[in-house]
């Protein structure tokens, strides 16, 4: 296929189309401007606290969950607290054991099923850490049943985040109290 577009076609169609300085502007920074707005409203959508395992999404929990505390009751290690009429994970006695009773007894529709056994919160281990010094304490890898953190070559902690669900074992056998919980995106 040739086309029979030369330089002389280009040079007449763009001598006969004018833009104006608004225009050009926004045909500039509309791409930017949007990519701002939806990270915005990603922001939003992104967890604030960690909340039970099987949470569907955050805009989506807080409109469903509906404060009844009936997985904060069905919760056997006590895990589940209520702050401000919404269930949060508070993992600094227990670990959640994934055992599912919250997912049942939810009636809202903010706990299913069909999502994945996460609380959302990730290992942080300090630089104070005794397992980076020497290879004696590897409570935490030892802990994790799911081998999420190891201690590679050099002793030095690594987390896994893919394989971690954030169940808090390894954070509460830490004697020496080097590792915090955080939230990541989920």
């Amino acid at each position: 296929m040739s086309d029979s577009r030369d330089s002389g076609y280009y040079r007449a169609w763009m001598s006969s189309r004018t833009v104006s300085r608004r225009g050009l502007f926004r045909g500039l920074f509309a791409p930017g401007q949007r990519a701002i707005q939806n990270g915005i409203e990603g922001a939003a959508l992104q967890r604030l606290v960690a909340r039970p395992p099987q949470a569907v999404a955050e805009p989506f929990f807080l409109q469903a969950c509906d404060g009844c505390g009936a997985c904060r009751d069905a919760c056997p290690v006590g895990v589940i607290a209520l702050d401000n009429g919404k269930a949060q994970m508070n993992i600094e006695f227990a670990e959640c054991d994934f055992c599912g009773k919250c997912t049942a007894s939810c009636p809202s529709g903010a706990l299913e099923l069909t999502q994945p056994m996460d609380t959302g919160l990730r290992p942080e281990i300090s630089a104070q850490c005794l397992g980076r010094l020497d290879d004696l304490c590897r409570m935490c890898e030892i802990a994790c049943p799911l081998t999420a953190i190891f201690f590679n070559q050099q002793n030095q902690p690594t987390v896994d985040n893919t394989r971690c669900n954030g169940c808090g074992k390894c954070k509460l056998v830490c004697y020496h109290g080097d590792i915090n919980l955080s939230l990541i995106k989920l």
